[in-house]
């Protein structure tokens, strides 16, 4: 009887056992099942955003294509400042002129190459390259080099250099204008720099370039003084030119102070120098520019500084004064051009 009953407590532990670790089991496979339920749940969640995003990102480039296809119509999505424009836009044609008006530097070169022939016996003094002594030769004269730049709309600078044949053909460089000029308006305009003076008509009218002359050579009262010439011809300082209001009669004004240190070499063909040291000079003058007679100019200067001779007496100082008026008439193929100074 006890044996029956020890095998009976036997078998029930045994059942007890068996069913805690079926109960184990069947809670950790619910688990399982929750867990992989969880994570359907998201991947379907993800997959419904990425196909959100897909059908957004077909939208903008839809948006993108027809913006290329129509440039005119606006796009949705502004374009940033900083985007470069198409290769194919261009500036228009009055802001690249504009432009390159103001910044680019114009160069222009006059030259000449000569012969002269003298019917006289004993030939000239040596000027512009000419041999002294015989009857006619080659020569070169001058070679002006003429820069411009136009800084804005109303200040530009202005240069004029000159290679002129000396002796034995050889050359030297002339700085003729070296100018900044600014214009105000047309009642007043300012240069700054080395000018020709205003002294009369032509050398004001006429400067370095031959070719633009009328005349064989410039007369001899108005050639540069570094070539022999008599008068004052070039400076350094400041000269203002403008209009004065007078109707029809068309008045104009030149005020110029500077230094002009003259050197002439003596036209007898000597060889010698004079040196005038110059003090500082001012140079005042008035024309008409009448309009009931077109290519009319009437005017008048009055230049006045001091000098002295170097080489004879370098401490005694003269006044120098120089009155010129002329009249001149350019029109219809009809020039007239008497100057006295």
């Amino acid at each position: 009887m006890r044996r029956c009953v020890e095998k009976i407590l036997i078998l029930v532990i045994i059942l007890a056992g068996t069913g805690g670790v079926q109960d184990a089991a069947s809670q950790d496979a619910s688990n399982e099942q929750q867990t992989i339920a969880l994570l359907a749940q998201q991947v379907k969640e993800l997959q419904k955003q990425t196909a959100e995003l897909q059908a957004k990102l077909q939208a903008l480039e839809a948006e993108r294509s027809a913006t290329i296809a129509s440039p005119s119509t606006p796009a949705a999505v502004p374009a940033p400042q900083t985007t470069p424009p198409p290769a194919s836009a261009e500036p228009s044609p009055g802001l690249i002129a504009s432009l390159h008006d103001l910044h680019r530097i114009e160069w222009r070169g006059f030259g000449e190459v000569d012969y002269k022939v003298l019917d006289q016996r004993q030939g000239e003094t040596s000027s512009y390259g000419f041999v002294p002594g015989s009857a006619g030769n080659f020569y070169t004269g001058d070679f002006g080099l003429f820069l411009t730049s136009k800084i804005s709309d109303k200040a530009s600078v202005l240069s004029e250099m000159i290679f002129e044949e000396t002796d034995a053909q050889r050359y030297k460089i002339d700085l003729r204008r070296l100018l900044l000029s600014y214009q105000v308006n047309d009642h007043l305009k300012m240069s700054f720099g080395r000018y020709q003076t205003n002294i009369g008509y032509y050398n004001w009218a006429f400067r370095s370039a031959a070719w633009l002359q009328t005349t064989a050579d410039r007369p001899l009262v108005m050639e540069f003084a570094s070539n022999g010439g008599l008068l004052p011809t070039q400076a350094i300082g400041v000269s203002l030119t403008g209009s004065i209001p007078s109707g029809k009669f068309g008045l104009n004004y030149v005020a110029e102070y500077g230094s002009s240190d003259t050197v002439r070499p003596d036209i007898n063909g000597d060889g010698l120098q004079n040196d005038e040291n110059n003090g500082n000079q001012v140079n005042v003058g008035f024309f008409l520019r009448p309009d009931d007679i077109p290519g009319l100019q009437i005017g008048g200067s009055y230049y006045h500084d001091k000098i002295s001779n170097l080489l004879y007496e370098p401490s005694f100082r003269y006044g120098q004064t120089i009155v010129n008026g002329y009249v001149v008439y350019v029109a219809g193929g009809v020039e007239f051009l008497n100057e006295v100074s």
